[in-house]
């Protein structure tokens, strides 16, 4: 009957709903045992805004305004600011990830242009960059003097820049496991990776200090892209992983719903 089916829906729906609540807080549990999110940019009416991890404190030199910002995203059209860590900095005996959630424009300002570079006090810098004459994402490195560096592009994500206006959204996440090997993640995919050979040249006294976004460290090989989010985090991810504050109201929100059906 009408009646039958519709209690078997609901309690299919229930089990449903229990199976993403459980999983929902598995995920939240393992984040927050696993990973710390140590600052994270926002893009207000006011310009760029930093929310940082306790203890962090940080100096930013944006070098844009807030005439570039929109809808929460910021445009980088031949344009980046800088970004200095001062206290709980990382180095590259640390497992870390900088994640940014961008859309790359068509008319790109160079022919490697850098999305963000991720930057050590004595001017070493990673760089992801999208090559426009490969369509392809790679990461590049500069000033790592004597260092042993391998690059390779592994390819399998590949990206076509519309003729005109913004592409897709896509998240870049650069992950450094510790060990002296950075690799890059597209949209959760490997699109390449980079060594260092010298276990010196990537010790605990290389600290992540500098962070640029719209170009490399120092400015130079600019993007056109907007840039929606921004995270560094302390743990390997290939995701901006939710805030707190997020995470919890949905939880509930699922809680609520199921009580609701429950009571029904």
């Amino acid at each position: 009957s009408l009646h039958e089916l519709s209690k078997t829906l609901n309690k299919q729906n229930l089990t449903i709903m229990k199976k993403t609540i459980i999983a929902l807080m598995a995920l939240a549990g393992a984040a927050s045992a696993e990973t710390t999110v140590l600052w994270d940019l926002d893009f207000e009416s006011t310009g760029v805004v930093v929310k940082t991890a306790e203890g962090v404190t940080t100096n930013l030199s944006s070098g844009v305004g807030a005439s570039l910002i929109e809808n929460g995203a910021i445009t980088l059209n031949n344009n980046s600011f800088s970004f200095s860590q001062t206290a709980g900095r990382l180095s590259y005996a640390d497992e870390f990830t900088l994640v940014a959630v961008v859309q790359l424009g068509a008319s790109q300002p160079n022919s490697w242009p850098a999305m963000f570079g991720l930057g050590e006090d004595n001017s070493w810098c990673w760089k992801p960059s999208f090559y426009v004459a490969t369509g392809t994402f790679n990461l590049d490195k500069d000033g790592f003097g004597s260092a042993n560096e391998t690059n390779k592009s592994v390819g399998g994500v590949t990206y076509t820049l519309p003729s005109e206006g913004y592409g897709d959204i896509v998240t870049i996440a650069l992950q450094n496991d510790g060990n002296g090997k950075l690799s890059l993640y597209v949209d959760d995919v490997l699109a390449g990776y980079s060594t260092i050979g010298n276990a010196s040249d990537y010790g605990s006294n290389k600290l992540i200090n500098n962070f640029t976004f719209g170009a490399r460290n120092g400015g130079s090989n600019k993007a056109n892209i907007i840039l929606h989010d921004a995270q560094f985090v302390s743990g390997l991810v290939t995701a901006p992983i939710p805030e707190p504050t997020t995470a919890t109201l949905s939880l509930l929100a699922l809680a609520g719903l199921a009580a609701r059906r429950r009571r029904k």
